[in-house]
């Protein structure tokens, strides 16, 4: 007895011993920083981030290049005098928890590059009135500092606010709350847009100087340039990328047609009347020198304003026809992959089938992407130095609108077969071979798009198209890529039939499957 007692006593010495082992074990792999990961079990994958997220952060650390998050975070208590106070104070409450579980990530994918600092007046005054100072911080709202500091180079920083630029949040309209005494509408956050901000700050840091965009006035009459509500206007545009650290001005080729020296790029957005040969031959000269221009065009129902292109597209080899694109519509019910659906106004708008090997589109192409009005690129053959590439098309189930007798795109495909039109192509210019040039200039870059995608209404969910296409042009490779994180709240509306029934399945109907089902095997094996 006393032998079996000790052999008991040593199997179980041996087993903890064991146990001991494998957490030591489990221990220092997790502490290998080549076997180490993190796997991210929280709803919508909020502690996710893109690939291009960790490989940028992969690439600072390599660099040697540190980044800071300052959180200025002011503590919330109490509770809103009212329903939407109470609604708004919540969605701040749960902004400051996504950014800090972000900013965890990040340093958790570059502990050597990256540094949070959580400044409280309460806990830490001296320091927090220290960082006020130098990162300019007011309040009392939520803030985040992203500050980049480059090896030999100084810190740049740039702030950042969480119900401002982090965060999408449908606020309420007034005119559509019920009458008093019924149940106020109340903000809403839609959509984090935390990991997208952050990434391109921290991009747009590490981008030294200010380049200039200059926008061809003249012929698109009809834009507004300031407008930030209308759909069709571009002020959101402009806004967007001047927070990206561009310039926006101004330029009448019809008064002087030569291109200013200190210009990054040309814009000529959404031409209805036609480039002049002057001023078509001076952006030409331009691309060629060098230089980078981005003209998109749009369908429009008067005939007289669809420019084909011109001499403009003579000289670099494109020609942009008459007739808007239009495509069937997904037949989701359709499981054979058949022809779509038509005759909704939807056939105007254009999903892309996007090149996944250029710059622009490589990684939008694994995402959806549309433009509506578009018309179709014909790309001709290349002049000399001139080398085209195709970047966007439709799908394959596509077809050019006529114009029925009310003046409008008939909106029914015809019976014959569809097929596929291009609609981006990117051009390189080569500059003409000279004897007295030491060193010969850049190569000119075009990109030519059609359709609608980058105006107020098309922004918010295909401007990374146009981001892409400026930060090529701009040859600021190292602020493409980057997407926003996955996390976005779900509304779900329910009527009050539907409450009741809910009521009734709850409270009535789950109780009495389960009494009835044990009452079942209670019988059965009574019998048994």
């Amino acid at each position: 007895m006393r032998l079996k007692r000790w052999l008991n006593l040593l199997g179980l010495g041996l087993a903890a011993a064991l146990m001991l082992a494998v957490w030591v074990l489990i221990v220092w792999v997790g502490s290998r920083p080549a076997l180490r990961t993190l796997i991210d079990l929280t709803p919508q994958q909020v502690n996710s981030v893109d690939p291009a997220t960790e490989e940028l952060l992969r690439e600072l650390q390599k660099q040697g290049v540190e980044v800071e998050f300052h959180l200025f975070f002011p503590r919330i208590s109490g509770q809103g005098r009212s329903l939407q106070m109470q609604q708004e104070l919540v969605i701040v409450r749960r902004l400051q928890e996504l950014t800090e579980l972000l900013v965890r990530r990040y340093q958790w994918l570059a502990p050597e590059a990256v540094k949070i600092h959580y400044h409280d007046l309460f806990n830490d005054i001296a320091n927090t009135r220290e960082a006020k100072q130098a990162f300019d911080y007011q309040g009392p709202g939520s803030e985040v500092v992203v500050t980049v500091r480059q090896p030999g180079r100084e810190r740049r920083f740039r702030k950042l606010s969480l119900a401002q630029d982090l965060a999408l949040i449908e606020t309420p309209d007034m005119a559509q709350n019920p009458q008093p005494g019924g149940r106020p509408t109340v903000p809403v956050l839609k959509q984090f847009l935390g990991e997208a901000q952050l990434s391109t700050a921290i991009k747009s840091l590490l981008v030294q100087g200010t380049p200039v965009i200059y926008v061809v006035q003249g012929y698109s009459p009809l834009l507004d340039w300031t407008n930030e509500s209308i759909g069709r206007a571009y002020g959101g545009l402009v806004f967007a990328l001047e927070k990206l650290g561009f310039e926006i001005r101004a330029l009448n080729l019809a008064r002087q047609a030569v291109v200013p020296r200190d210009a990054a790029m040309v814009y000529l957005p959404e031409p209805t009347e036609p480039i002049g040969d002057r001023e078509a031959q001076a952006l030409f000269d331009y691309v060629r020198s060098g230089g980078r221009l981005f003209v998109n065009y749009v369908w429009s129902p008067s005939a007289e304003r669809n420019p084909t292109g011109g001499k403009l597209g003579e000289l670099l080899g494109y020609e942009i026809g008459q007739p808007r694109i239009q495509h069937l519509i997904r037949d989701y019910n359709n499981r054979t992959g058949g022809r779509g659906l038509d005759g909704d106004p939807a056939v105007g708008k254009l999903e892309l089938v996007m090149n996944p090997e250029h710059p622009i589109t490589r990684k939008l192409a694994q995402r959806p992407m549309e433009v509506a009005n578009a018309r179709p690129i014909e790309l001709l053959t290349a002049p000399d130095g001139v080398i085209q590439t195709q970047l966007m098309a439709s799908g394959n189930q596509a077809w050019l609108a006529t114009i029925g007798s009310d003046g409008r795109p008939d909106l029914r495909a015809p019976r014959t077969a569809l097929s596929q039109f291009l609609v981006g192509a990117a051009l390189t210019v080569a500059a003409p071979p000279s004897t007295d040039a030491v060193e010969a200039p850049p190569t000119g870059r075009v990109v030519i798009v059609s359709g609608e995608f980058c105006n107020n209404l098309g922004l918010p969910s295909f401007g990374d198209l146009a981001f892409n296409i400026m930060n090529w042009l701009a040859e600021r490779d190292v602020m493409l890529d980057i997407q926003s994180n996955r996390y976005q709240p779900r509304q779900m509306k329910v009527q009050p039939q539907q409450l009741e029934r809910v009521k009734l399945l709850l409270i009535w109907i789950v109780p009495a499957t389960f009494l009835g089902l044990g009452l079942i095997v209670f019988f059965v094996r009574r019998r048994l």
